[in-house]
């Protein structure tokens, strides 16, 4: 069944129970919204994947991945790396619990500081990486002082233990 369709047949009542309304529809692509909410849903045919995201009416809004429905939605339901027929099927599941009922309804704070909370641990993450790169090479390079400044950027503490190992002797060799 074709993706718009399957959405409109199987989600969209759910969500008109709660005031989501269609508010523009292209081919794989639906954007709902009620009177505080926007919803997209997405199907890439180059990735084979589907796509969700709400948030405020006119604010940002924040894709719903399987870690949100796990800690948030309180279930093992997949939104990721699942077809489009039980993509919409686990959306309509999830939209008809009370968590999801609320997100529906606009509560959606515990969300977006979930959304926020996770990206800032992956944009940490990722820059960790980056300086630990920039650390290995100064290391080889026996430039210990900017092994150390890179180190020092980080935090000792929240480096891995041979990082530890490497800081000290670069420090004596200072």
């Amino acid at each position: 069944m074709e993706f718009n369709t399957l959405v409109k047949t199987q989600l969209f009542p759910v969500l008109q129970k709660y005031g989501v309304e269609i508010a523009e529809e292209f081919k794989n692509i639906l954007r709902f919204q009620s009177s505080v909410i926007e919803i997209n849903i997405v199907y890439n045919d180059c990735e084979k994947s589907c796509y969700i995201s709400i948030g405020r009416k006119g604010k940002s809004l924040y894709e719903l991945r399987n870690n949100a429905v796990r800690e948030l939605l309180n279930s093992s339901l997949s939104v990721e790396q699942v077809t489009p027929e039980i993509f919409v099927q686990n959306l309509s599941t999830l939209f008809e619990t009370k968590e999801g009922i609320a997100l529906l309804k606009g509560d959606i704070d515990d969300f977006i500081k979930f959304k926020i909370s996770e990206d800032n641990h992956y944009t940490s993450e990722l820059m960790q990486k980056q300086i630990l790169e920039v650390a290995s090479k100064a290391w080889e390079a026996s430039d210990y002082l900017s092994f150390v400044d890179s180190i020092d950027k980080i935090g000792f503490s929240k480096i891995p233990q041979s990082y530890q190992l490497k800081y000290k002797i670069a420090k004596q060799k200072l």
